[in-house]
């Protein structure tokens, strides 16, 4: 049971990956994730934030404070203000991480907001926990060649047979250094579970002391690769990034 939590911030924005790339979404982006990929965007996960920041009107980076811990009444009244937003987006870090909180705050937001569920897809049994209040699960396949880490591929699969369930779509970040046995065995894994879910190449960004960005060359070979055996493949960059918002 937990009653209160961590969150580094809430804001309202443009979706900026994904299957819903250019919606405006209302995102609670929680503390904490055990992973460390090296292309990672959102240092802020790795370390104790004594406060979450809430930016008052979209695309401001205006912001008001709140101190963590968070309960889901003050989370929930924290949220009143953006009850225009059709689709919220629960992020991180990776939110499975806090489970028992989400498994208490989700079902108070029946009938409010469509669930978008953004995670790198490596925790299966807390999948599980919460998908009845989840609508849509944007799942992360994590390929080792890339993230620098552990391969994950038995708790990918596992993960995928759940989130399949509901929404769901996959995204795969595409690096400079990615090899061609990584990226084979991600496109045949979501084949044998379901080719029509929606795989989604995305070109990994600069960040900090980041650079192994790939070339639109290797980009549209890997797209033709893995339209072969599935049949939703895009490449979509980070949008939000472009747009220089949150």
């Amino acid at each position: 049971m937990a009653t209160s939590t961590d969150i580094i911030e809430i804001f309202s924005s443009i979706q900026g990956e994904g299957a819903y790339v250019g919606e405006q979404q209302l995102f609670v982006r929680f503390q904490g994730c055990s992973l460390s990929c090296q292309y990672c965007d959102t240092p802020t996960s790795f370390i104790k934030n004594e406060r979450c920041r809430i930016e008052g009107q979209p695309f401001t980076k205006q912001f008001s404070y709140v101190d963590n811990p968070i309960s889901i009444n003050q989370l929930n009244e924290l949220l009143t203000p953006f009850a225009t937003e059709k689709t919220l987006s629960v992020t991180g870090g990776e939110p499975l991480e806090q489970v028992a909180f989400l498994s208490e705050w989700l079902p108070t937001l029946k009938g409010k907001y469509r669930v978008l569920l953004e995670t790198a897809g490596v925790n299966p049994q807390e999948l599980e926990t919460i998908l009845p209040w989840v609508d849509i699960v944007s799942m992360d396949l994590k390929l080792p060649s890339v993230t620098g880490m552990k391969a994950y591929w038995d708790e990918h699969e596992q993960f995928l047979k759940l989130a399949r369930e509901k929404e769901a779509y996959v995204k795969v970040v595409i690096s400079s250094v990615m090899s061609v046995e990584d990226f084979q065995r991600a496109v045949e894994l979501v084949a044998a579970i379901d080719p029509t879910i929606p795989f989604m190449l995305q070109p990994a960004a600069a960040f900090a002391e980041f650079r192994d960005v790939p070339d639109h060359e290797s980009l549209n070979a890997w797209h033709e690769y893995a339209a072969k055996r599935l049949q939703h493949v895009r490449q979509i960059p980070q949008l939000h990034k472009l747009l220089k918002v949150l």
